[in-house]
């Protein structure tokens, strides 16, 4: 069974952010790294009794959340499971959209949020720097009513 919880302890989260299959997706001005703030909020990702890693979720406004999927490798067989615990947990919240912003060049990202309902809404043009590479962003959404039409 695939469930997330909402917190995480600071052994998951020094876990989460030493596994490289994560720390890859960081960019020049800001590596992969826990972010302390109260507009953030970590969700433990289950399979079972095993720990598979986190999501992230930025509360920018009081309509819409920013979700990052910070999943192990060895979760990807459940990552469809996984992210769809989160999106439950997301619109359990008074919000209306849910935003993921992913790198160009991270193909599996975006074709994961995809098959999870999101819509590409655009790009962001020179928005980031990885590996000093200047790339683009693209935006993936999902309203409220996308959800519930699922």
């Amino acid at each position: 069974m695939s469930v997330v919880t909402e917190g995480i302890t600071k052994g998951h989260l020094l876990e989460v952010y030493s596994d490289p299959y994560i720390t890859k997706v960081g960019h020049d001005h800001r590596p992969a790294a826990h972010i302390d703030h109260p507009l953030v909020t970590y969700l433990s990702a289950w399979t079972g009794n095993t720990f598979a890693g986190a999501f992230m979720a930025v509360r920018f406004t009081p309509i819409e959340i920013e979700l990052h999927a910070l999943l192990k490798r060895s979760a990807i067989k459940h990552s469809r499971a996984l992210g769809n615990a989160c999106l439950q947990w997301a619109f359990a919240q008074p919000i209306q959209r849910v935003t993921a912003y992913i790198i160009e060049g991270l193909e599996a990202a975006k074709n994961y949020c995809l098959k999870l309902g999101f819509k590409e809404e655009g790009r962001r043009r020179a928005a980031c720097m990885q590996g000093g590479i200047v790339k683009d962003v693209y935006v993936l959404g999902m309203t409220r009513l996308d959800w519930s039409s699922r």
